[in-house]
């Protein structure tokens, strides 16, 4: 376990060969999950760390976990995925990871294997259940079995810390945007979409949202004036074409190379943040961090 703790910021390196790499690991009642292994942190084990029961307005909430010297808000998978919750001192790991600038532990069961899937592996399951990303299937013991990548956008939501009101935009989008130019946005969560939809309404821009960068780049080149593009806004994590993937082909074509690509993603970590700016992107930006994508935006295209 030390080696795979050890190894987490050199195995984000997966992404400059295009191919996710995935921590996957049993929840208390045996189902086999994984997280993008660019999302973690650290493996901690649990039977190490200080646990502090705090009351929450949901049980999703186990407690506070002390980790690294701060206070870590812990995150029972079992209790959100809808099964029973096992004793704590029965989960043996902790998952912790970063999430737009916020950190969170996960409990789990017990860790399986890490294992690299491309993109094209992955199959997008969220429109049949909103708790799932996608599905794939992982050899153990010269057997495929089914593992799920979980949704964390739908579990950031779910325990409020994604919830966009009209007050916040009132707030935080004070004018609307000044430029006309199309934004092209590529984001496969539904949670995430619908909140750049509502930022997208408010600041009256003319955008347009693709569900993957294939889809995308697909609209991308079938304008036949790539300078009526003043912004592309993408997510990393996608099936298919992902984010990484979308930024390396408009830097390095002549052609679009000069609209501006801005990173829209809940994976915050430096290594993340450090690859995609290799790249040249233009600004990266928290899921749902709604001032700071008014900021970066609006710096880019002006306001009224």
């Amino acid at each position: 376990m030390n080696g795979i703790s050890d190894s987490v910021e050199q195995l984000t390196q997966a992404h400059l060969r295009n191919v996710q790499q995935l921590a996957v690991f049993y929840t208390g009642h045996g189902d086999m999950y994984a997280i993008n292994i660019a999302k973690i942190k650290a493996f901690i084990i649990t039977e190490e760390i200080d646990i502090t029961d705090t009351p929450t307005d949901t049980d999703i909430i186990q407690g506070i976990a002390t980790i690294r010297g701060e206070p870590i808000t812990l995150i029972n998978l079992d209790r959100w995925l809808g099964y029973q919750s096992l004793p704590v001192n029965e989960y043996k790991l902790i998952i912790f990871c970063e999430f737009n600038h916020k950190q969170v532990g996960f409990l789990v069961k017990d860790m399986v294997n890490i294992v690299e899937k491309t993109t094209a592996e992955l199959i997008n399951s969220e429109n049949q259940n909103s708790k799932v990303t996608y599905t794939t299937y992982v050899e153990i013991d010269d057997k495929n079995h089914l593992c799920t990548v979980f949704n964390a956008e739908q579990l950031l939501s779910d325990i409020g810390w994604t919830d966009i009101n009209a007050s916040d935009l009132e707030r935080y989008v004070t004018r609307p945007i000044n430029d006309d130019k199309l934004i092209l946005i590529a984001e496969d969560s539904a949670v995430a979409r619908e909140v750049i939809t509502q930022f997208m309404k408010k600041a009256r821009a003319n955008y347009i949202i693709s569900v993957n960068g294939g889809e995308l780049l697909d609209r991308l080149e079938e304008i036949h004036d790539p300078s009526t593009v003043g912004l592309v806004i993408t997510d990393i994590e996608m099936p298919g074409t992902d984010g990484y993937q979308v930024a390396k082909f408009i830097k390095e074509n002549p052609k679009y190379a000069h609209i501006p690509v801005v990173v829209n993603s809940s994976m915050t970590t430096d290594a993340v943040k450090d690859k995609m700016n290799r790249i040249g992107i233009d600004g990266f930006v928290g899921k749902t961090d709604i001032p700071m994508l008014y900021n970066i935006v609006s710096s880019i295209l002006g306001t009224k």
